[in-house]
């Protein structure tokens, strides 16, 4: 689930309070279990039969977490690798073609502020998944 360019700024600055995903993963196999999704707040206020619904709730929403985690973890890698061989690489072959140890510094600035833009994407597009979750929390299973 991709966020809509748009809306990039408002997911950016603005979490759901009322959603605090939490989950466990398996050590060897990946495979991760929500064991949380609402703040304690929020948990609090639900009835009893809104409380089985939340249960099979976060049953249900376990691959889609697991699937958007890994979509997260795989942006970060090609990022990194990106960055790595592209901004520096290239700031390393022009060092040594110029000498000058300024071109180095100004590759490893341009790459921070890059990786910096994509953390910030990340952030955004996991608000706007938190979010579109609540949503669908409130819609399809309480009612």
């Amino acid at each position: 689930m991709n966020i809509p360019f748009r809306q990039f700024f408002h997911y950016l600055f603005s979490h759901n309070p009322v959603v605090d995903i939490k989950y466990q993963e398996e050590r060897f196999s990946g495979d991760i279990k929500v064991t949380k999704f609402l703040a304690d707040d929020a948990v609090r206020e639900l009835d009893s039969q809104d409380k089985e619904r939340y249960d099979r709730f976060r049953e249900d929403i376990t691959a889609t977490v697991r699937d958007q985690m890994r979509y997260f973890n795989l942006y970060r890698l090609v990022t990194i690798f990106s960055l790595l061989f592209a901004v520096i690489g290239l700031g390393l072959i022009l060092y040594f073609n110029s000498g000058n140890p300024w071109i180095i510094i100004g590759a490893c600035y341009y790459a921070f502020f890059a990786y910096l833009l994509v953390e910030a994407y990340i952030q955004a597009n996991k608000n706007y998944f938190e979010d579109q979750l609540y949503k669908t929390f409130k819609q399809e299973y309480i009612r």
